[in-house]
């Protein structure tokens, strides 16, 4: 009697697990903590990236709108010649009504007015006020002159997580010049 010899093919096979594999099927273990791991070590690396950018755009904000503020405020004044009798509130109130995030309370200005062939005057604060529209502050309002504001935010702050860059405090000053019309 003559055997024969029966071949399996490669299909019917089964490969050999690997040793990942046979650990892994073992009966009590499982993999459901490893994402909890890989969560609590990322997370806190994840949250600083996100909380920096968060900060640092409230940052920007701040400067962008104190600038938009002082641009609002030139425009406003370069068309107001003889018109107003407080070019500083008219200006305060510019930069307010353009920054309502920004702290009225931390902000300062200083306004310089030049007439036409005249001198410049500067007045420092939130008002200058005169009797009436071509006398003292106002009086310098004039067409052909030039009105530069300045603005400055002395309240804003880069704080991340208790930590803060710029520990002496930090002032924002934007300035604008005009001629009024």
């Amino acid at each position: 009697m003559r055997r024969t010899a029966t071949s399996q093919s490669s299909v019917d096979q089964k490969p050999s697990r690997s040793l990942r594999e046979r650990i892994l099927s073992r009966p009590g273990f499982r993999n459901e903590g490893q994402t909890l791991v890989e969560t609590a070590l990322v997370m806190p690396i994840l949250m600083t990236i996100v909380f920096g950018i968060l900060i640092f755009g409230i940052f920007t904000m701040q400067i962008m709108s104190l600038a938009q503020g002082v641009n609002n405020a030139g425009r406003v004044l370069s068309v107001s010649a003889g018109q107003t009798t407080d070019p500083c509130s008219t200006a305060a109130t510019a930069i307010q009504n353009a920054a309502p995030l920004l702290n009225p309370g931390s902000l300062s200005y200083s306004i310089t007015l030049t007439p036409s062939g005249g001198s410049a005057q500067t007045y420092p604060g939130s008002t200058c006020s005169s009797t009436n529209a071509g006398t003292g502050a106002a009086g310098n309002l004039q067409s052909r002159g030039t009105v530069q504001i300045t603005a400055s935010y002395s309240n804003c702050s880069l704080s991340f997580y208790g930590k803060n860059f710029l520990p002496n405090g930090c002032s924002i000053t934007s300035t604008i010049t005009e001629a009024v019309q």
